[in-house]
């Protein structure tokens, strides 16, 4: 990784965040998983490896910069496939496995109904949502819950104590 690309400032972030990314996501051998915004691979990498050779990672970053590092980072895990894209434009036409579980962890604006409603479209299984923004987060659940979504678990983590910044963590699945 760059010494000047994004990364989190708590030296325990990342490990806690993939902790909780990984339980709700429940990812299984052979498994399909889209993991939008995957900045330098973070969950990606933990992903993969839980689908193993027989499943399939798709890491979506829309920096040219961040999927440089996401894809030197995983090179050893041919079972993640590094596109770097816009996550909008991805979304569109592509094919997602049976029972695929979506992960993103957007910039603090969050996704935006157009992609709620490019994600919903492949019906996936779950939406594993990272947040720094619980409001963005707010907004983003209410429109997968128009879509027939719901929040079924929401874990809120205090990476920056004695501020006003939380990360929260919600996985949404079909009613």
């Amino acid at each position: 990784m760059r010494p000047d690309g994004f990364w989190q400032v708590h030296p325990r972030a990342a490990q806690a965040l993939v902790d909780v990314v990984m339980e709700l996501a429940a990812p299984r051998a052979g498994q399909s998983i889209v993991d939008l915004y995957a900045g330098c691979g973070l969950f990606s990498g933990s992903l993969g490896a839980a689908v193993g050779p027989q499943g399939r990672v798709d890491a979506v970053e829309g920096d040219a910069a961040g999927a440089h590092d996401c894809a030197e980072n995983l090179a050893d895990l041919t079972q993640v496939t590094v596109h770097h894209a816009p996550v909008q434009q991805w979304l569109q036409g592509r094919t997602v496995g049976q029972d695929a579980v979506f992960v993103m962890d957007p910039p603090r604006a969050g996704v935006g109904l157009d992609v709620v409603q490019l994600v919903a479209s492949y019906a996936p299984r779950a939406v594993v949502y990272v947040a720094c923004d619980p409001v963005a987060l707010a907004r983003d659940a209410a429109g997968f819950g128009r879509l027939g979504y719901r929040v079924r678990s929401l874990r809120c983590l205090d990476l920056f104590p004695m501020t006003k910044h939380v990360e929260c963590v919600a996985l949404l699945e079909r009613e």
